[in-house]
């Protein structure tokens, strides 16, 4: 019982202080009051991403089509614009799993220091390598997982 007293204060404090990484990595979007900026009664695309929104989030919570958005339209909005948010990290830490996982089994790149990052999209290949073929494989395998839409080459090779 000892040991849980003492890992539990620890295990809280990662707990709140892995929420508030969370947190400062998708800021909360204000009321629909504050977005309102002009007083209007709704919500335009204009102030919608004034606020920090995505184009996708407002179209999907503009249910009556006017371009506009109610408070409840608002809500729907920002709703899923977090989705939206959140699911552009897991793509991207998807997509570095997936081409991290295809170097390792390329027997041309297998075992080599190759780094893989990757950004809305972008993935950035960097390390060292034997050849400038493993450098041509390496971009060539990055480019073919689906949702990468470019790639930064910027293996180098051992001398």
């Amino acid at each position: 019982m000892k040991n849980l007293n003492h890992a539990f204060p620890a295990l809280v404090l990662s707990g709140v202080l892995g929420a508030a990484g969370v947190a400062a990595a998708n800021p909360v979007m204000p009321n629909f009051k504050t977005a309102d900026r002009n007083g209007d009664g709704a919500v335009s695309l204009q102030e919608f991403l004034a606020v920090g929104g995505v184009e996708q989030a407002f179209l999907e919570g503009d249910a009556d089509g006017d371009k506009q958005l109610s408070s409840d339209e608002y809500a729907k909005a920002v709703a899923n614009n977090d989705r939206l948010k959140t699911g552009k990290y897991v793509d991207d830490a998807w997509i570095t799993a997936k081409v991290k996982a295809l170097l390792v089994k390329d027997e041309g790149v297998k075992g080599l220091d190759v780094k893989v990052a990757t950004h809305q999209g972008t993935v950035q290949l960097s390390g060292w390598v034997s050849s400038p073929g493993q450098i041509t494989q390496a971009e060539r395998i990055a480019r073919s997982v689906e949702g990468v839409k470019d790639v930064k080459n910027d293996l180098q090779i051992k001398r």
